[in-house]
């Protein structure tokens, strides 16, 4: 059983990862796999009021929380992600759960890298729809060859992101958002040798205001073996989907994810070669809960190592940098400034 100690408490650290480990502390399925002993390291969030939790301005002032029996969330913004690790890491704390992405520049995912190798850390990085219902099934008739070989993934996910963009300029583009997402899943069903192919961003547009590069994304990959890869995101739409395709010769897949923390529910349709619905089913499908689940029962010695760990990320990281190195928006990696010359120290973190 182990305690869990949130580094950042904005909307990841509190609408998620809180919202979730309190949501299995009651789930009688799960009984013995989480302490309901849960703390927040941020300097900013001590007047938040939130029941039964323990607040800390520093690592340096937790307490009860013995890294031999904590896992440890990292929710601040990517960016901060190498330091915060490394902050923890000098206090001894070795398993850790890291929101996606892992790291927004090459040169940041280097110093991660380094912080493995240096400390022994054990991190895994959140990849939700790797855990979902929906995925697993799409993974048993991959392996079953029932369709004959795949030719072409199309992931979409959707969302009205107004509000938020507007009042929170954390992200510098929609590859930051929900393409991450759709790259691991991409990667994990195509394979991680891959080449971005295309990519591309939009503005937002609200009324009177742009926001540059915060509209839509777009990458298409090309998978070793032939396969492509087509991701979509858009933060202006009216309508929420997130939405997998794949085409066969003769068959497709459509996968239709939950798209809220009250919908826990999947669908699965199989078409023929004439758009005739041949299959359909209907499955509960958790992903968050059940990645936490899979992840707690890793760190207590449970199961195998999921896949979504560092070594996995660090495809998807250089993916999302290749990507953003066509849009324009990143520096080849040899002209980024050196990560040590730009250390930012926990004091003064923004939360995700």
């Amino acid at each position: 059983m182990k305690k869990s100690l949130i580094f950042g408490f904005g909307r990841a650290g509190r609408g998620l990862h809180l919202h979730c480990l309190r949501k299995l502390h009651t789930d009688q399925r799960h009984t013995g796999l989480f302490d309901t002993k849960v703390g927040v390291v941020d300097p900013y969030a001590s007047h938040i009021q939130e029941p039964l939790l323990a607040f800390y301005r520093n690592v340096s002032d937790v307490e009860g929380f013995a890294p031999e029996d904590t896992v440890v969330h990292i929710c601040t913004s990517p960016e901060l992600h190498a330091e915060t690790l490394r902050q923890a890491a000098e206090y001894g704390y070795r398993n850790f759960m890291v929101e996606k992405p892992l790291a927004s520049t090459l040169a940041e995912l280097e110093m991660i890298q380094q912080l493995e190798r240096q400390y022994g850390l054990d991190v895994l990085v959140v990849a939700n729809w790797l855990s979902s219902s929906l995925t697993g099934k799409i993974r048993e008739i991959l392996r079953s060859n029932r369709y004959g070989p795949l030719a072409l993934i199309v992931a979409e996910q959707d969302k009205a992101r107004l509000t938020r963009t507007l009042s929170n300029m954390s992200h510098d583009s929609a590859l930051d958002v929900e393409i991450p997402h759709l790259a691991a899943l991409a990667l994990s069903l195509g394979g991680v040798k891959a080449d971005v192919v295309q990519a591309s961003v939009t503005d937002m547009h609200v009324e009177d205001a742009v926001v540059p590069n915060l509209g839509t994304a777009h990458i298409s990959l090309l998978h070793a073996g032939g396969l492509t890869s087509r991701l979509n995101s858009n933060l202006a739409s009216p309508i929420r989907k997130r939405t997998i395709r794949l085409y066969f010769a003769d068959h497709q897949i459509v996968g239709y994810y939950p798209c809220a923390q009250d919908d826990s529910y999947s669908w699965l349709q199989i078409y023929d070669k004439d758009g005739v619905l041949i299959e359909q089913q209907v499955m509960y499908d958790d992903p968050l809960s059940a990645m936490f689940v899979e992840y707690y029962r890793y760190f207590d010695g449970l199961c195998a190592k999921p896949e979504s760990d560092l070594a996995f990320n660090a495809q998807v990281v250089a993916t999302l940098c290749e990507a953003k190195m066509k849009c324009g928006l990143m520096l080849p990696k040899e002209e980024q400034e050196p990560y040590a010359n730009a250390v930012v120290h926990y004091e003064t973190v923004k939360t995700g």
